[in-house]
C-alpha cells in the first residue's frame, strides 16, 4: 500500500514541480520558434528593402545623369541651332557626339544615349557594343516620332522625366547584363523654354543585377526582382540563373511568380507595397516595390526575398535539442527532489504500517519510536497509547474469557448430565421391566430349591444354581450398563471401540423400542480400528440421536444402526430411521441450542446441539440427510486413533 502512496506522492510532487517548469519551457520553446521565424522574416524583409533602396537610388541617379546631359552646353547649343541648319553644323554635332561617348565610357550602367529633334528625327545616337562605345551612322538613323518614349516625353509636363520599361521579362537565352532595362526620356528646351527635342538614356540591367546578386556581410542573401505583372527580371533562387550566363528557358525556371506561388502570395507581392508574408506554405517572403518614374505608378518593379521553411529544421532541431536537454535535466532534478521528499514522508508511514501489522499479530507489547517532530510523530504516540490500552484490555479480556469458558464448560457438563438424567428417567421403566423378569425367575427358583432341599432332591440344586447365576448376571449387566451411561463424562479421551459404545447404548434403549413395536437392526463391522473418544460422552451423543429416531418413528417403523470403515480410513457410524423426516428449513437449524419442534415438555432443544459439540470436540464430523415422509439418517465420522497419534507426533 505504501509503495503505491510513495509512487502517487512522487508522481504528484513531480507533476507539481515539473508542470510549471515544463509549461515555461514550452512557452520559451514556442517563443524561440517564433523568434526563428521572426528573424527569418526580418532578414528577408530587410534584404528586399535595402536592395530596393539601392535600386531606387540607381533610378534617381539616372534622373540626375539625364538632367546633366540635358544641361550639357554642347548638347544645348546643338539643339538651339535651327532645324534646317543643324546638319550643316558639323562642329557642334561632333562635339555633342564626343560628350555623349565620354558619358557612356564613364557610366557603364548605361547602354545607349540618344537625341531627337522636335520632329522625332534621330540627331545623335551613341550606344555600347561589347566593350566599345560607338555612334549610330547617318544611314541607320530613323524617325521616332511614333515611338513610345518620344510620345511620352513630348506629353510630359515641362522638365519631367518619363520611364519606359524596355523588358517585360528576362530575355530567354540571353544575358541581361548589357540589355536595357529602363529608358528614361525628357524634353530639351532652348533659352526661351521652347521644346526643341527629346533626349533619352537607357539604363541597362548590369547595375540592377549587381545590386540584386551582390552578397556582403550586411546582405548575405541575393534577392529576386519582377515586373508589376510578375514576370521575372532576375531570379537568384535557381542555381542556373546567375545573371551572367545565358539561361535557357524550360521547366526549371518559372517565368512568373503567379505560376510559381499561389494567388494569395503573388497578389501580395504584386500589390505595389512593402510587406512580409509569414503564413505561406513552404516559404517566408519579404518584398518591396520600386517605382522607376517619380510621381507615376503606371508600372513598378518588386524586389523580394524568400526563405524556405525547410531551412528552419536545423535551427529548430538545435533549439529543440537544447530545450530537450534542459527539460530532461529539470525532470531528473524534479524526480530526484520528489523521490527524496516522498521517501522522507513515507519512511515513517512504513514504520506505522509495520507497527499495525505487528499489532495485528497480537504482539501488543510493541511500541513505535518515531522522532520526526511532525504529525506523524503525534500519530505514533497515539498508536503507542492505543497499543498500551489494547494490551491492558487484552489481558483483562483473556482473564474474563478464561473465567467465562470455565463457567460455560461447567454449565455444559451440567446440561449434559441433565440430559443423561432425563434419558435415565426414560430408560428406567424399561430397565425395571427387564430386571423384574429375572428377579421373578430367581424368586421362583429359590422357592423350588427350598422344597427340593426339604424333600432331599439334591441332584436338581446344581441346575437351579446355574439358572440363578445366569439371571443374576443378566441383572448385573443391565444395571452396569445403566450405571455406565449415567456416569458424568470426565473427558477421558482414550482409544476405544466404537462398536462397544454402540452396543452399551442399544442394550438400554432397545427395550423401550421393542415395547413401542419398532424394528431395530444393528450392523456393526467387526474389524473397526479403535477411535480416540470419551466413551461416556460418545454414549450420550449416540443416545440423543437414537432417542430422536425413536420419537420420530411410528410403531411398525424401522431403525438401522451400522458402523463401517470408509476407504479413506475413517470410521463411520450411521443411524437411520423411517420416521417422518425433517423439513429443509428445519434441518438448517437442528444443531442450534434450544431449537426444537417438539411440544412443551417433550424436549429442551439441547440434545442435538450437545451431540454436535461432543462430536466436534473429538475431532469428528456429523452430517444429516433427511426427506420429509421418508426418514432421516445421521452419520458420525471419526478418525482412527492411529491417525490422530501420528498427527500429534
Amino acid at each position: 500500500m505504501f509503495n503505491r502512496i510513495w509512487k502517487n506522492l512522487t508522481l504528484a510532487l513531480l507533476v507539481v514541480t515539473f508542470a510549471p517548469i515544463g509549461y515555461f519551457l514550452y512557452q520559451n520553446l514556442e517563443t524561440a520558434k517564433a523568434s526563428v521565424v521572426d528573424g527569418a522574416a526580418k532578414r528577408v524583409y530587410l534584404n528586399s528593402v535595402v536592395r530596393a533602396k539601392d535600386i531606387e537610388a540607381t533610378f534617381l541617379k539616372t534622373h540626375e545623369d539625364l538632367d546633366y546631359l540635358r544641361a550639357n552646353s554642347a548638347v544645348m547649343t546643338l539643339m538651339a541651332i535651327p532645324h534646317e541648319e543643324r546638319l550643316k553644323s558639323a562642329y557642334w554635332v561632333e562635339l555633342a557626339t564626343r560628350e555623349l561617348e565620354l558619358f557612356l565610357n564613364l557610366k557603364p550602367r548605361y547602354s545607349r544615349v540618344g537625341l531627337l529633334d522636335e520632329f522625332g528625327d534621330e540627331l545623335l545616337v551613341v550606344f555600347r557594343t561589347g566593350d566599345k562605345v560607338v555612334s549610330l551612322g547617318e544611314t541607320n538613323k530613323r524617325n521616332r516620332v511614333t515611338s513610345q518614349y518620344f510620345v511620352k516625353a513630348a506629353e510630359a509636363v515641362d522638365y519631367s522625366i518619363v520611364a519606359i520599361p524596355m523588358r517585360a521579362s528576362a530575355p530567354s537565352g540571353r544575358s541581361m547584363k548589357q540589355g536595357a532595362l529602363v529608358r528614361y526620356a525628357t524634353k530639351m528646351f532652348d533659352k526661351t523654354d521652347m521644346a526643341k527635342g527629346v533626349i533619352y538614356i537607357d539604363l541597362n540591367a548590369s547595375e540592377i543585377l549587381s545590386n540584386l546578386s551582390h552578397v556582403s556581410f550586411q546582405q548575405s542573401r541575393p534577392a529576386a526582382m519582377v515586373t508589376h505583372k510578375g514576370n521575372y527580371i532576375y531570379n537568384p533562387f535557381e542555381k542556373s540563373n546567375n545573371g551572367e550566363a545565358p539561361v535557357p528557358r524550360g521547366a526549371t525556371l518559372p517565368e512568373n511568380v503567379s505560376s510559381e506561388f499561389g494567388g494569395g502570395v503573388s497578389a501580395q507581392i504584386l500589390s505595389g507595397r512593402n510587406g512580409i508574408i509569414t503564413d505561406a506554405p513552404g516559404f517566408i517572403f519579404g518584398f518591396s516595390a520600386i517605382y522607376p518614374q517619380v510621381g507615376s505608378r503606371d508600372f513598378f518593379y518588386v524586389v523580394f526575398d524568400r526563405y524556405s521553411r525547410n531551412n528552419f529544421a536545423p535551427k529548430l532541431n538545435g533549439i529543440m535539442e537544447q530545450y530537450l536537454l534542459g527539460a530532461v535535466g529539470a525532470l531528473l532534478l524534479c524526480l530526484l527532489v520528489a523521490v527524496i521528499l516522498s521517501y522522507t514522508l513515507t519512511r515513517n508511514l512504513s514504520k506505522l504500517r509495520e507497527g499495525v501489522e505487528i499489532l495485528g499479530r497480537r504482539n501488543l507489547a510493541y511500541r513505535l519510536d518515531i522522532r520526526s517532530g511532525d504529525e506523524i510523530e503525534a500519530l505514533a504516540e497515539a498508536y503507542n497509547m492505543m497499543a498500551g490500552s489494547l494490551q491492558e484490555y487484552s489481558e483483562s479480556l483473556e482473564k474474563k474469557v478464561d473465567e467465562r469458558t470455565k463457567h460455560i464448560k461447567k454449565v455444559e457438563r451440567q446440561l449434559m448430565q441433565a440430559e443423561k438424567l432425563a434419558a435415565i428417567g426414560f430408560l428406567g421403566a424399561g430397565v425395571a421391566h427387564e430386571v423384574n423378569n429375572p428377579i421373578a425367575v430367581i424368586i421362583t427358583r429359590l422357592e423350588l430349591m427350598a422344597k427340593d432341599l426339604e424333600a432331599g432332591k439334591l441332584d436338581t440344586l446344581k441346575k437351579d444354581i446355574n439358572v440363578l447365576k445366569n439371571h443374576a448376571n443378566r441383572i448385573g449387566k443391565i444395571a452396569g450398563n445403566l450405571l455406565t451411561f449415567s456416569r458424568d463424562g470426565g473427558k477421558d479421551v482414550i482409544a476405544a471401540s466404537l462398536n462397544e459404545v454402540v452396543e452399551r447404548v442399544m442394550s438400554l434403549i432397545e427395550i423401550p423400542m421393542r415395547q413401542k413395536g419398532l424394528e431395530v437392526k444393528t450392523s456393526l463391522q467387526d474389524d473397526l480400528p479403535p477411535v480416540l473418544i470419551d466413551s461416556s460422552s460418545m454414549e450420550q451423543a449416540i443416545y440423543n440421536i437414537v432417542y430422536n429416531a425413536y420419537q420420530a418413528t411410528s410403531p411398525g417403523g424401522k431403525i438401522d444402526i451400522s458402523t463401517t470403515l470408509h476407504h479413506s480410513g475413517q470410521v463411520k457410524l450411521k443411524i437411520k430411521d423411517t420416521g417422518q423426516g425433517i423439513p429443509a428449513d428445519v434441518k438448517e437449524r437442528i444443531f442450534e441450542p434450544f431449537y426444537t419442534t417438539k411440544g412443551v415438555g417433550e424436549g429442551t432443544g439441547l440434545g442435538l446441539s450437545i451431540t454436535y459439540g461432543i462430536v466436534r470436540d473429538m475431532g469428528g464430523t456429523i452430517e444429516v440427510e433427511s426427506e420429509p415422509g421418508k426418514g432421516t439418517a445421521f452419520t458420525i465420522t471419526l478418525d482412527p486413533a492411529t491417525r490422530k497419534k501420528a498427527v500429534n507426533e
